[in-house]
């Protein structure tokens, strides 16, 4: 019988999470038929064994080897060999909620004409959270919410619903094609927009999504992401990632492009840099770090640019 929802977990090396990210797959409330595809991206770790170990309790877990690194190549295999009418993905880094499942099913009968859904990915800390890092800078965390209310996501209301959390009508996603291997995350990469060029498109398409608050995951905040590091990292993959999509909005600039990089890009760096020597000199960290950040989104994009 063809399962109503296929969860997709893609992992790579990271086997002290994916046993909590399983335990949650195999713990839903009320779910309706599924199945739980795990893909591993050729993981150096105990991965498999730790699949099979919950296959052989759970029958509907199924193990499936992608040995090309990168999440693209992860979730377009996922595609092609799952079996459901809804196929939701989910990260080894992220804990659904009981009712995920469920969430997710009720969520396309009462938006029939959606071709995805997702929703809120709120963060799990363990550790204090620094000054630095205020809300706006949570992006490289994994997280998103976009408030209480269901929001139609389409070219209008052009918001970017994460893998993390997100779920899309086979017949759709099959319509829109393959995540864009050229823009993946490879690893323990960061700032890819696989998710946002697939957005592109299906907006291009004229289909949109829903973002519903009632379709719940969260993700583990580990230590190292609470690291300037792996902000100025992600950040500098982002502004990478971007240049290669070509936005046309990123690209237009009344003034041209300087080495094939946008100039309002270069003038912006100019004044991202005085304002961070301005925070610097008055002890805002906050605002001394969003001003660094984005120069290094700047950097990233001039780095794939040149």
């Amino acid at each position: 019988m063809t399962p109503t929802l296929t969860a997709v977990l893609c992992t790579w090396d990271r086997v002290e999470l994916l046993e909590g990210a399983l335990e949650a797959l195999v713990a839903q409330q009320d779910p309706p038929s599924h199945e739980i595809l795990v893909v591993d991206n050729a993981s150096p770790d105990r991965t498999r064994e730790v699949v099979e170990r919950f296959a052989a309790d759970h029958p509907q877990v199924r193990y499936v080897l992608e040995p090309r690194q990168g999440l693209a190549y992860a979730r377009n295999t996922a595609r092609k060999r799952a079996n459901g009418t809804y196929l939701a993905f989910t990260d080894d880094d992220v804990r659904v909620a009981p009712d995920w499942m469920a969430s997710i099913c009720r969520s396309f009968e009462r938006w029939p004409d959606a071709a995805c859904i997702g929703g809120p990915v709120l963060p799990r800390w363990f550790e204090p959270i620094p000054a630095w890092l205020t809300r706006d800078q949570w992006a490289p965390l994994g997280v998103q919410d976009y408030g209480a209310e269901p929001l139609r996501v389409d070219e209008r209301r052009p918001l970017c619903l994460i893998g993390a959390n997100l779920a899309f009508r086979r017949g759709a996603l099959d319509a829109i094609g393959d995540f864009n291997a050229a823009l993946q995350r490879v690893g323990n990469g960061g700032g890819s927009t696989e998710d946002h060029e697939l957005h592109l498109r299906m907006w291009a398409a004229g289909l949109h999504g829903m973002y519903d608050p009632s379709v719940k995951a969260t993700a583990l905040v580990v230590p190292e992401r609470l690291r300037k590091a792996h902000h100025r990292s992600w950040h500098f993959g982002h502004g990478r990632h971007v240049a290669r999509m070509r936005i046309p909005e990123m690209e237009a600039s009344e003034i041209g492009a300087i080495l094939g990089v946008p100039a309002h890009l270069v003038r912006q760096a100019g004044a991202d840099a005085w304002g961070w020597l301005k925070s610097k000199a008055t002890g805002d960290s906050a605002r001394a770090f969003a001003r660094e950040v984005h120069l290094w989104f700047i950097a990233g994009f001039i780095r794939e640019r040149v």
